[in-house]
């Protein structure tokens, strides 16, 4: 016995963050009405903004994203920006979406000048945004981790991440700040989701009520099938499934959504184990202990929360049409498959990236979830495509010119060069997830596909926003 305590001590000296304890974040526990509560959104028109997953990649392209939208003037002379109600993001994403909401001047700053023009204090803005939301955390992280002993311990980098994230992004900043910024009309709502590993549910930070998200899609699905004569027949096993796919709150885990630092909302939410994570949530009071991590589970846009939310208030009469604009830079599927069909090695533990196989249950889980959207919507469960309605804006999508005309001037000097607009478009899909893009090149690609992207789509967004109730 003594033996073996020997051992243990031994390897705990040698292996240090091996044996140290995870990371825990302690909150105090709540049941119903809290002080940072927001009510449910209501209005003729709700449009969210759903950023994607993605590491540094993901933060460049959404905060890229925003800055586009903001230089869409609407007929009142004012910006589409001001319109956002909500912002929905996961993983990286997460990253540029809590900043945006703490720091974004506000309501008294004007986003667009008269003539149309993004005013000087939101170039200001949006330039040390970009800068910051794609600075080198992944270089900060690993030194840490190896310095203050704390590798080997996934849960302790997730600790780490937190740390650097808090001094260069948020300070100390609570949920109650973002709160408090909304309802000052400041900013817009913000949504940060993880994933509970302790039963694989949805996990969004907000401070809006658990309720907010109770739509009722069995109500929808029967007046439906009554309209065409059908019967619903036994539901149970269905209705047990679809609550699978709710969101969860902190409030249904009797969590105080207000106190939670937003550095460790968004590590949760940016984490991805074993690499780092997931973040252990004790709430006062209670025996159980919650495990959040990697919020692109399944679902890596961000976008199935902001439907749920709008679903939600169109059903109860609260809003007349809903639109969600998603800048999607996950990673894309067929990368993998490219380079897998050239390869002609076995695979080893050293050599095969087991990332490819959650990507796979992501795909294909996307794919169900597209199909099931526009079947029920086409099936009238749904409401139609004139009142809901989801621009995807994914990363690769970008047009470019062949004569090269538009290539941000860093990639100018390229070797080999970038010399077709095929070759753009393959460069900028093998961006890596990463928290850090040393390219300059990749980080332009990323600004200026967020840009091209908006102005590609920015008659279908104004037509739907400005269209007659």
């Amino acid at each position: 016995m003594i033996g073996a305590r020997v051992a243990v001590a031994f390897l705990c000296l040698v292996f240090l963050s091996g044996c140290e304890s995870a990371h825990l974040i302690k909150v105090k526990r709540a049941d119903a009405v809290v002080p940072c509560m927001m009510p449910e959104p209501e209005g003729d028109l709700l449009l969210g903004v759903a950023l994607s997953g993605g590491g540094t990649r993901a933060a460049l392209y959404g905060a890229s994203g925003l800055e586009a939208l903001a230089g869409v003037r609407m007929p009142d002379g004012t910006s589409l920006l001001e319109k956002v109600s909500h912002l929905s993001s996961v993983s990286g994403g997460s990253i540029a979406a809590s900043y945006y909401a703490l720091k974004k001047p506000g309501h008294d700053v004007k986003i667009l000048n008269p003539d149309g023009t993004v005013s000087a204090a939101y170039q200001a803005f949006f330039e040390q945004y970009r800068a910051t939301v794609s600075q080198d955390f992944q270089t900060s992280l690993i030194w840490r981790q190896l310095l203050s002993f704390r590798w080997v311990n996934s849960a302790l980098a997730a600790k780490t991440l937190a740390e650097i994230l808090q001094e260069r992004l948020y300070d100390d900043a609570r949920m109650q700040d973002i709160s408090a910024r909304e309802k000052a009309g400041d900013s817009p709502g913000l949504i940060v989701n993880s994933t509970l590993y302790n039963n694989g549910r949805r996990l969004s930070s907000t401070v809006l009520p658990s309720e907010a998200f109770d739509y009722d899609f069995f109500a929808d699905l029967e007046r439906s099938l009554h309209q065409r004569g059908l019967e619903m027949g036994n539901t149970r096993y269905i209705r047990e499934r679809w609550e699978m796919l709710r969101p969860i709150t902190p409030l249904e885990i009797h969590a105080d959504p207000c106190s939670p630092p937003l550095a460790a909302v968004v590590t949760a939410s940016a984490s991805f184990p074993p690499v780092i994570g997931p973040i252990t949530i004790h709430v006062a009071g209670e025996d159980v202990y919650w495990h959040a991590g990697d919020g692109g589970l399944y679902e890596n846009s961000g976008i199935e929360t902001l439907l749920f939310l709008y679903l939600r208030q169109l059903q109860v009469k609260r809003a007349k049409r809903a639109l969600v604009i998603a800048f999607d830079s996950s990673f894309p599927f067929s990368v993998g498959e490219r380079e897998l069909s050239r390869r002609s090695l076995p695979f080893s533990l050293l050599t095969f990236d087991f990332s490819r196989i959650p990507s796979i249950m992501e795909e294909r889980a996307s794919t169900y979830q597209a199909l099931f959207f526009r079947t029920l919507q086409i099936q009238g469960v749904f409401p139609d495509s004139k009142t809901v309605t989801v621009v995807a804006l994914r990363h690769t999508d970008a047009k470019w010119a062949a004569d090269m005309s538009d290539l941000p001037p860093a990639c100018k000097a390229e070797n080999p060069p970038l010399a077709s607009p095929e070759a753009v478009r393959e460069r900028i899909a093998e961006i890596p997830t990463a928290l850090h893009l040393p390219n300059p090149c990749d980080r332009e690609l990323l600004v200026t596909a967020a840009s091209k992207l908006v102005a590609e789509h920015r008659d279908e967004i104004l037509e739907f926003v400005n269209r007659p109730y």
